[in-house]
């Protein structure tokens, strides 16, 4: 939600920014151009882009998921053991501390309660104006005839306006003459206000609020009156809203000099009745004496004729507009992309030979590993492990699809012809998944339950299980490059370079703490984020009593018996962390950027 708000926010910033640029463009236009662009802007305020790219999901303009290249060898006997898993890549941010997430979660409402509070002031305050017109209003007199009845019947087939305007004779003689309401308008019209004035100016002032009336000023107005309502700690809306107001009353000015009236005479009606009367006390009350009276003053004395647009300023003012609504559109699908490249980026590659066989032996043995030539094997595994472990996800983060996808299990190959680089093409076996499975996946942000892992103790010190590592793994790796994926550990073995994960048992080796929370994402069912700010590498040893209800889906295959293995004399995971690792989870919550399963189909067997 804060970041479709921020979105909105800098794309209608950058409507009035272009707004102000086409402003200029057309300094020498007429008004009524000038005052259509700076209502664009402000009802960009309530038109986010969201619409647009909805529009361009619909026509599956988002990205897919097809390939990554992410080497990493992973194994498993009937004890789960996995070596060299990647780290969890989820996008999440998240507070360091229990006060922090404290803080971070009572800012929303915070703000949202301030921006309550804003909205109401603002909204009382236009209730409160609105109404001291309504009583004006109430007060005066209808009139049906009289020579201002007749001015302004003669003044509306002047400028086409078909549905008469009513004409309320004001007795209080305070407010400057203004047209009320949108559908059934009316002029409030000072009754004493012909005291002061000549025939020609009493003219000129009904001709400047006929205007008003066809250009329906009071509704644009109070459009803009509902932005500034919901925007108001925006400065933009109000720089928008006075920008408003300056360029309709140089309209309607521009239309009643275009209609014969003296600048002369037209000038010193304005004045006289700034002299008489108050200014409207609201936007959607049009009177005449708005905007910055002494260049409105000098605008009408001179009149300057107004200039046709030239052909680059046409041109200019075109991309302009187009701009504001393209680039927007554009930034927000590049930033779902760039969301979607956390996980993939396009398929530059695929298996000479694949094949997919279900396996329904019910074993309890599951292996992802690389096999000749740049060749690739999973056995025994379900489709959503594979798209876990090659997308480097957790079960929470992927969603929707069908039910069989952590459940049915399968046996997949895929051989080549050369060694990949990196000696594990996982950029191959997403091609696999694509072609073979039909995959096809988005990627969507969504507020999900986490896990933060933190240092349990002030001073940050590790437990007595956590040690930092005895061997450089990634050096490690980088020597044995090119010789083929390494033994797994014998049962019961630390791996020297990897993580062991068995029922009630974890073990690392070399690993750093990104990929601890992960592992431990696996263990109790929900994203762990690393927040323990302790680097470098660790082995450790952790056992606890496992939770079955904790488990991530399709984590453990059948054991055996099925029997859930019990370690009565263990803590829970929670009270391990702490007891032997010095660490803890503190539970929390946070943006995670989510799979969104689209479409998946079983392969036919071969």
């Amino acid at each position: 939600m804060t970041a479709a708000l921020v979105n909105h926010l800098w794309q209608s910033t950058l409507a009035a920014a272009l707004a102000w640029v086409a402003a200029l463009v057309l300094s020498r236009a007429r008004a009524k151009s000038r005052h259509a662009v700076w209502l664009a802007a402000s009802l960009k305020f309530l038109l986010p882009i969201g619409p647009l790219l909805t529009f361009a999901t619909a026509a599956r303009w988002r990205p897919v998921l097809a390939v990554s290249s992410v080497p990493f060898a992973l194994a498993a006997d009937p004890r789960i053991q996995f070596l060299a898993p990647a780290p969890i890549r989820a996008a999440v941010h998240q507070p360091l501390d229990a006060a922090a997430g404290r803080f971070a979660g009572a800012m929303p409402m915070a703000l949202l309660s301030l921006w309550i509070a804003g909205a109401v002031v603002m909204l009382a305050t236009w209730i409160v104006r609105r109404r001291r017109v309504s009583r004006l209003i109430r007060a005066s007199a209808v009139a049906h005839s009289g020579s201002i009845v007749d001015t302004l019947r003669t003044l509306e087939r002047r400028f086409g306006v078909r549905r008469p305007i009513r004409l309320a004779m004001s007795p209080a003689g305070a407010l400057e003459p203004g047209v009320w309401g949108v559908v059934n308008p009316t002029l409030v019209w000072p009754e004493r206000i012909g005291d002061h004035l000549t025939p020609e100016q009493v003219e000129a002032i009904v001709a400047h609020e006929v205007m008003h009336v066809k250009r329906a000023d009071n509704l644009a107005a109070m459009l803009h009156m509902a932005v500034q309502t919901l925007f108001w700690f925006h400065p933009m809306v109000w720089w928008i809203g006075t920008r408003l107001v300056d360029e309709r009353e140089r309209a309607c000015d521009e239309a009643v000099l275009a209609a014969g009236s003296r600048p002369e005479a037209y000038a010193e009606s304005i004045l006289t009745t700034c002299r008489l009367y108050l200014a409207s006390p609201i936007a959607s009350f049009s009177g005449v004496t708005g905007a910055d009276l002494r260049k409105r003053i000098e605008r009408i004395m001179t009149n300057d004729a107004v200039r046709s647009l030239s052909l680059w300023r046409r041109c200019l003012l075109a991309t302009v507009g187009v701009a504001a609504i393209v680039i927007p559109a554009i930034v927000g699908v590049r930033v779902q992309s760039v969301l979607a490249q956390q996980f993939t980026t396009p398929p530059t590659a695929a298996f000479d030979v694949t094949s997919v066989k279900p396996n329904n032996s019910g074993s309890g043995l599951i292996s992802m590993m690389p096999a000749a030539n740049g060749g690739f094997q999973a056995i025994n595994v379900t489709l959503g492990f594979m798209i876990r472990t090659s997308y480097r996800v957790q079960d929470n983060q992927i969603v929707g699809g069908p039910s069989w996808i952590f459940a049915d299990r399968f046996d997949v190959l895929g051989t080549g012809t050369a060694p990949g680089k990196d000696g594990m093409p996982l950029e191959k076996f997403k091609s696999l998944l694509a072609d073979r499975f039909h995959l096809a996946m988005h990627v969507e942000q969504r507020e999900l339950p986490i896990y933060a892992l933190v240092t349990a103790t002030r001073d940050g010190k590790p437990g007595e299980h956590l040690k930092p590592a005895a061997v450089d793994c990634a050096a490690e790796a980088a020597a044995a490059r090119g010789r083929g994926p390494a033994a797994p550990p014998a049962p019961g073995q630390t791996p020297r370079c990897g993580v062991g994960l068995g029922p009630g048992s974890f073990t690392m080796g070399g690993q750093p703490m990104s990929t601890v929370a992960m592992q431990l994402s696996r263990v109790v069912g929900r994203i762990v984020v690393d927040k323990t700010n302790l680097p470098g590498g660790y082995d450790l040893t952790l056992t606890y009593q496992p939770d079955p209800g904790l488990v991530g889906r399709g984590d453990l295959p059948p054991l055996l018996n099925g029997a859930a293995p019990s370690f009565p004399d263990r803590p829970s995971i929670f009270v391990a962390l702490q007891e032997q690792l010095g660490l803890k989870l503190e539970s929390t919550k946070g943006p995670v950027d989510v799979l969104v399963i689209d479409r998946a189909e079983k392969p036919t067997s071969d």
